[in-house]
């Protein structure tokens, strides 16, 4: 599902000393950042596209859909801009609720759902996993920052 997004100010969180990986940039357009979440085997997928330069804080959390208690957080990992990135979670099979931000770089702009942001500006992706084994990568993005 491509998911169009809409801007919303606001502070990110955990992001001291990340501002200096990224050069200054100007506020970012809605149309400069794109998020895809998908199934792949036993995994869900959030890939991510920033078309600007500077880059971007992402974090995804995939929950059961009747749940409370993720089945997986992946990063924060940082997207630069004109660089594509992904976040990885393998899961068991079922039936996900994705929940997500993005939040620039120096700027703090914020992108994604509520929770975990305050004021989302998307609603939660809802994903099938159906597959018991495949690609799926353990929640790592080779992100330097981990999973």
């Amino acid at each position: 599902m491509k998911v169009t997004i809409a801007r919303t100010a606001g502070i990110a969180a955990a992001v001291t000393g990340v501002g200096l990986l990224a050069a200054p940039t100007a506020s970012a357009a809605p149309e400069d950042i794109a998020v895809d979440i998908t199934d792949d085997g036993n995994a869900v997928v959030m890939e991510v596209r920033y078309d600007v330069p500077g880059a971007v804080l992402c974090l995804m959390n995939v929950l059961p859909v009747d749940g409370t208690v993720p089945a997986a957080i992946v990063g924060p990992t940082v997207v630069m801009g004109g660089d594509d990135g992904e976040l990885r979670a393998t899961v068991d099979p079922g039936k996900y609720s994705v929940q997500w931000s993005c939040s620039s770089i120096p700027s703090f702009e914020q992108w994604g759902t509520a929770p975990p942001l305050t004021n989302g500006t998307e609603d939660p992706t809802t994903v099938t996993v159906t597959d018991t084994s495949g690609p799926g990568g353990g929640g790592s993005s080779g992100s330097p920052f981990g999973s």
